[in-house]
């Protein structure tokens, strides 16, 4: 394993987050924007009396357990260490999504809800990882696009004046 190859590759990664951000931020509006849209419905109804209770964690779990399937199916064959971890975090949100709707309808506490809680956020918080990971693979890709197109490129024009490369 070579160390400073993984360390340059984790140092391109973060100087470019701000660009896969903004691919990612967009993706990941639209894939939440049902469950917050639903949130905001529970909460202005219940208002002062509005808390996490197993009903929102569950919305939260489920849009997790989507957002990672999403991003399962679209990993590269060549990241096979991200699809792993992919398939885990899948795993553990459909878990969590089958234990908490046991509860929700036996209405029997069979975990306390902090472990839901938990398992929510860190499960957004590895799905927002995993898709800048996934959008940072299409930027690179569209960098080595434009390299390999200027790669034969042998001149130019700037403000109507022919220079050669």
């Amino acid at each position: 394993m070579d160390w400073n190859k993984i360390g340059n590759s984790i140092l391109i990664f973060i100087k470019n987050i701000p660009n896969t951000l903004k691919k990612t931020s967009i993706w990941i509006l639209i894939s939440y924007l049902i469950p917050i849209i639903n949130v905001a419905i529970i909460w202005g109804m219940k208002g002062e009396k509005f808390k996490l209770d197993l009903n929102i964690i569950s919305i939260i779990i489920v849009t997790n357990a989507c957002f990672v399937t999403s991003l399962v199916y679209l990993s590269d064959k060549k990241r096979e260490i991200s699809k792993i971890l992919n398939i885990a975090t899948l795993v553990i949100t459909v878990v969590l999504f089958a234990l908490s709707i046991v509860e929700i309808e036996q209405q029997k506490q069979i975990f306390p809800l902090s472990i839901y809680k938990t398992g929510a956020f860190v499960t957004l918080a590895l799905s927002i990882l995993f898709g800048l990971i996934s959008k940072y693979d299409e930027v690179e890709a569209e960098s080595k696009d434009r390299a390999d197109k200027g790669r034969g490129t042998t001149g130019t024009t700037i403000e109507g004046k022919p220079i050669k490369l």
